[in-house]
C-alpha cells in the first residue's frame, strides 16, 4: 500500500499590460486556453467521485491575480474569439499536401475554443475561484506561493523576506477564503541558513515541496519516500520523486514524445495552429505528419495505465525494502497538461479514474498525505532547487549579475525608505510608498534571471526588469523630494493602472 501526491505547480510572470505577442499577454492566454480551463473541466469532473483531496493545484498569488483581473478576462475573451476567425482562415486557404486533415484540426481546434469560451463565461468569480470551489466541496488543496514568486534564498532583507511570505499568505487568503496550508518555495529554492522554514513557521505554514536530489543528499536515497521537518521548525518538507516525475516530463523519453501527441515546436505561422503530431522527435519540421486528436487521446490512456502501474511497482518496492507505507510525490508545471503536452489533460483524468478504486495506491492531496504518514525525524536540508543542474545556476550566473546587483540595492533602498515615512502618512504619500514596495517585489520575480539564462526571451525579460526599476526610481525620487501630495498621488495611480497587484499591499510590511 501506499500514496501518491501530485502537485500542479500553476504559475506565470505578471504579464498583464505588459506586452502582448510573442512576449506578454500571450503567455497567459495561451496557458488558460489549453491548461487552466481544460484541466479544471476534468478536475471538476474528477470531483464527483472524490472521497477526499486527490490532489494539489499550486496557484501562486501572481497568476491568481490574473485569473480574476476583469482586464486579463475581457483580453481572454477576445483571444478565444480569434479562434474562430483562424480556423476559419485555415479552412478557407489551406491547400497544401495534407489540406484536407488541416481543414479537419482547424475545426478541431475551433469547438476547442468555442468549449473554452463557455467555460469562462460560466466562471462568473474568475478562473481561480473556479478552482477554489473544487476546494471547497473538499476534492482539491490548493496550495500558496510568496507573493512575487521570488527565488527566497537571494532575499537580502529579513523584512522583505517576511513580507512575500506574509503577504503571499494574505493573497491567498482573499483569493480562496482561508489561509493556505501548504506553500511552494519558488524553483524548489532552499538555502540552510537562510531563516525560509521559520518565516514560513511563523506564517503557519505547515508543508512545502523540496526537489529530490535535495533531500536526497540531506538524508539518503529513500528520503522522498517520507516527509521531512526541516530541523526544528515544524515545517514538512515532501521530496518530488524524479524518476517518477521524468517518467512524463523527460524531453528525450517522457510521454510527451510519444509519436502520436502533438507537436509543441511545430505550429503555422499564419493561422498560428500546431498541426503536426511528433512523429518522431528526430523528424524534422518538414517531414512531420498531421496530427490525430482520437489517436492521441487514446495513446494518453495507454501511457496513464503504464504511470500507474510504474506508482505500483516503486510504491511496492519501497515497502518491500523498508516494511513500510511510502509516499511518492510527482510536481509538473499546470502549463505542462494541454499547453507543452495538449492531451496531458486526457492523461491526467485516466490516471486519477484508475486510481480512485487501486487496491493498492491512494491518491492524496499533500496536506491529507501529511496526516496520514506525518514525519517521524527531521533533517537538515542542503542548498537546492529544481533548475536545471539542482542548484540555483538557473537563475545566477555572470549573465545576470547585473540584475542581482540592482536587486539587492533596490531592496536595501526600499527598506529605509519605508522606515523614513512610518505610519500615518498623507493618502498620495502612503499610495506611492505602496507602489514603491510593489515595484519591489514585481522586481523580485525569479521568471526574470530564469528568462535571462534559460528561456528565448532574454529581451523582454530584461525590458520589464528594467522597467520596472525605472518605475520604482521615479517612485523613490519623488519620495525622498518631498513632492506635494496631490503629485504623489497621481503618480501612483498611474502606476497602479500598469501594475495593479497586491492592492491591499502596505509599505510597512518592509518595515
Amino acid at each position: 500500500m501506499g500514496i501518491f501526491s501530485l502537485v500542479l505547480h500553476t504559475h506565470l510572470p505578471y504579464v498583464r499590460r505588459n506586452g502582448v505577442w510573442p512576449s506578454g499577454e500571450d503567455f497567459f492566454h495561451q496557458a488558460a486556453t489549453e491548461s487552466y480551463l481544460p484541466v479544471l473541466e476534468v478536475l471538476e469532473r474528477l470531483a464527483g467521485n472524490a472521497r477526499g483531496p486527490f490532489l494539489t493545484v499550486g496557484i501562486t498569488p501572481l497568476i491568481g491575480h490574473q485569473m480574476q483581473d476583469p482586464y486579463m478576462r475581457k483580453e481572454l475573451e477576445l483571444y478565444l474569439g480569434s479562434w474562430d476567425v483562424r480556423a476559419w482562415w485555415q479552412v478557407a486557404n489551406y491547400d497544401g499536401v495534407y489540406a484536407q486533415e488541416f481543414k479537419e484540426i482547424a475545426g478541431f481546434y475551433a469547438r476547442h475554443a468555442r468549449r473554452q469560451l463557455a467555460r469562462l463565461g460560466s466562471l462568473r468569480d474568475g478562473i481561480a475561484r473556479g478552482y477554489g470551489a473544487i476546494e471547497d466541496a473538499g476534492a482539491i488543496e490548493i496550495m500558496g506561493g510568496p507573493a512575487s514568486h521570488p527565488v527566497l534564498p537571494e532575499i537580502g532583507e529579513e523584512s522583505v523576506l517576511r513580507a512575500q511570505v506574509a503577504h503571499g499568505v494574505d493573497e491567498h487568503r482573499r483569493m480562496f477564503g482561508r489561509a493556505p496550508r501548504g506553500m511552494w518555495l519558488p524553483e524548489c529554492a532552499y538555502r540552510p541558513g537562510a531563516g525560509i522554514e521559520q518565516v514560513l513557521a511563523e506564517a503557519g505554514v505547515s508543508h512545502v515541496v523540496v526537489d529530490g536530489p535535495t533531500m536526497i543528499r540531506s538524508d539518503g536515497n529513500d528520503a522522498t519516500f517520507r516527509p521531512r521537518l526541516i530541523s526544528d521548525s515544524g515545517v514538512a518538507a515532501f521530496g518530488r520523486n524524479l524518476d517518477v516525475t521524468y517518467r512524463v516530463w523527460s524531453p528525450t523519453g517522457g510521454y510527451p514524445t510519444n509519436k502520436w501527441y502533438r507537436e509543441y515546436f511545430a505550429y503555422d505561422m499564419v493561422a498560428g495552429f500546431k498541426n503536426w503530431r511528433v512523429t518522431s522527435i528526430r523528424t524534422p519540421i518538414a517531414g512531420k505528419k498531421p496530427y490525430d486528436p482520437a489517436r492521441a487521446t487514446e495513446r494518453a490512456r495507454l501511457d496513464a495505465e503504464d504511470f500507474v502501474g510504474l506508482l505500483d511497482g516503486w510504491l511496492a518496492s519501497y515497502e518491500e525494502r523498508t516494511g513500510e507505507e511510502g509516499i511518492v510525490v510527482a510536481c509538473y508545471d499546470t502549463e505542462l497538461f494541454g499547453h507543452w503536452w495538449f492531451e496531458g489533460p486526457a492523461w491526467l483524468e485516466r490516471v486519477f479514474e484508475l486510481l480512485a478504486d487501486h487496491p493498492r495506491v491512494r491518491a492524496m492531496s499533500l496536506g491529507r498525505a501529511l496526516e496520514e504518514l506525518p514525519p517521524v525525524r527531521s533533517v537538515e536540508l542542503v542548498e537546492g532547487s529544481w533548475g536545471f543542474r539542482k542548484d540555483l545556476r538557473s537563475w545566477i550566473a555572470p549573465e545576470t549579475e547585473d540584475l542581482w546587483r540592482a536587486l539587492a540595492e533596490t531592496e536595501s533602498e526600499t527598506v529605509r525608505i519605508a522606515r523614513k515615512f512610518p505610519a500615518p502618512v498623507e493618502p498620495g504619500r502612503q499610495a506611492a510608498l505602496a507602489q514603491l514596495a510593489r515595484e519591489l517585489l514585481l522586481l523580485q520575480s525569479s521568471d526574470w534571471p530564469f528568462m535571462v539564462l534559460r528561456g528565448k526571451n532574454e529581451g523582454y525579460a530584461r525590458e520589464r526588469f528594467w522597467g520596472h526599476r525605472e518605475r520604482w526610481s521615479r517612485l523613490a525620487e519623488a519620495l525622498l523630494r518631498r513632492t506635494p501630495d496631490d503629485v504623489l498621488a497621481r503618480l501612483a495611480a498611474g502606476l497602479f493602472d500598469i501594475d495593479n497587484v497586491f492592492a491591499k499591499l502596505d509599505h510597512t510590511a518592509l518595515v
